[in-house]
C-alpha cells in the first residue's frame, strides 16, 4: 500500500500503467518487491510508512532468481499495451546504466502523508553506507524532477537524461562511493 500510495501520481508510473493504475499498481508493486526481496536490500520503517527496494546489479551478476517467472506473471496481469511500454522504458534506462558492480534503487517510496521525516533517507542509509564500504556507486532513475534535489542531497549529483519515446522526462542518477 505504501508504494502504490506514494507512486500514484508519478509520471513514470503514469506512463507504465496509464488509465489501470489502480489494478496494476500493486501488480507492479509486488513484482519489483519480489524480484528484490532475496538481494539484502529492502528496508522498511518499522510501521511499514517508507521501503528502498535496492538490487545488486551490473557486472556479471545473473537474474534474481525466479525473475523470468515473476515478470510473466505481471505481463500477463497487465496485458501487451502496458507490458510494451515497459519494456521500451526499461530499454532506454538500459541506455544509461553502467556496465560495472553497482546497488540500484529500483524503488524508494514513503506514504504521501508522512513525507518530510526523513524516512526515505532512513531505509536508504544501510545500502549507501554498504556501498560506500564496498567501493560501489548507486544508481537510481526519476521522471519527477522534484526528486532531483532530494536526490542529490544524498549524493546522487551525476545526471544523465533518459529519452523515453513518448515517455516523461526522465533522469539517471548516479552516486560515487563517499570517502570515510
Amino acid at each position: 500500500m505504501t508504494v502504490t500510495a506514494a507512486f500514484a501520481n508519478d509520471p513514470a508510473w503514469s506512463f507504465l500503467l496509464e488509465d489501470a493504475y489502480d489494478r496494476l499498481a500493486p501488480e507492479f508493486a509486488g513484482a519489483l518487491f519480489d524480484t528484490r526481496v532475496n538481494s539484502e536490500g529492502v528496508w522498511v520503517t518499522s510501521d511499514l510508512a517508507a521501503v528502498a527496494m535496492w538490487e545488486q546489479m551490473g557486472g556479471d551478476r545473473p537474474p534474481a532468481v525466479g525473475s523470468e517467472q515473476i515478470w510473466k506473471g505481471f505481463r500477463a496481469a497487465a496485458g501487451e499495451s502496458a507490458w510494451t511500454r515497459l519494456t521500451e522504458y526499461e530499454r532506454a534506462v538500459d541506455v544509461a546504466r553502467p556496465t560495472s558492480p553497482y546497488w540500484y534503487l529500483g524503488v524508494l517510496a514513503t506514504r504521501p502523508d508522512r513525507l518530510r521525516e526523513g524516512l526515505a533517507t532512513a531505509v536508504m542509509t544501510p545500502v549507501l553506507e554498504r556501498a560506500d564500504r564496498e567501493g560501489l556507486d548507486c544508481c537510481l532513475e526519476t521522471s519527477t524532477a522534484a526528486n532531483l534535489r532530494f536526490y542529490e542531497g544524498r549524493g546522487f549529483i551525476d545526471t544523465t537524461a533518459v529519452h523515453i519515446m513518448s515517455g516523461p522526462p526522465t533522469w539517471w542518477l548516479r552516486r560515487a562511493p563517499q570517502g570515510p
